[in-house]
């Protein structure tokens, strides 16, 4: 696995270093995935949770990494791969004496937290271009008025507008999804 800090292309959702952390790390992740009798789909999934539960992570006020940033993203695919296969089991799970490293970050993973945000994350890629480039931008934490210019908007109040609507349509679909009433009362 390579080592290179992926946090500012996750915050950011740089496509180019998420492609080059893809490809670098997932094969570390497949390998895990399958020596304990998981899928490639498995292989994926765990993967794009890692990555949540990353960002989730490093938006936290205070966050620092302090170990190599292919440990921590070994360590919480771990975490969650097991964490799954013994919800599916209902037994216990062994770990491996080559693998009992994992990093202080991992350990306080709020499985909850990491569906909430796969439902989010899933339900605003069903929104279209404009409006998940609208959120992101607003998620990002830029100005309605660095929004408005970036969006090509007439007015700062056109855009607080347009990321209400937006906003109103993310939270409607997150309320029709069928995991949701799951994960609210949770």
């Amino acid at each position: 696995m390579e080592n290179f800090n992926y946090i500012p292309a996750i915050l950011s959702g740089d496509r180019v270093l998420l492609q080059r952390m893809y490809a670098g790390l997932f094969p570390a992740i497949r390998q895990m995935v399958n020596d304990h009798v998981g899928t490639e789909e498995d292989a994926k999934d765990i993967f794009q949770d890692a990555v949540i539960v990353i960002y989730e992570m490093a938006k936290k006020p205070g966050f620092q990494l302090t170990s190599k940033f292919s440990t921590l993203f070994y360590g919480i695919g771990r975490n969650l791969w097991m964490s799954r296969r013994q919800k599916r089991s209902n037994s216990e799970v062994t770990i491996l004496d080559h693998a009992k490293y994992i990093p202080d970050e991992s350990q306080n993973i709020d499985l909850l937290e990491v569906e909430r945000g796969k439902l989010f994350y899933k339900t605003l890629r069903l929104l279209g271009e404009d409006c998940q480039k609208l959120l992101q931008l607003f998620f990002q934490k830029q100005s309605m008025d660095e929004i408005a210019q970036e969006m090509g908007f007439a007015s700062e109040g056109y855009a607080r507008r347009r990321k209400s609507q937006c906003k109103d349509r993310l939270v409607e679909l997150i309320k029709k999804d069928a995991v949701f009433p799951e994960l609210q009362t949770a």
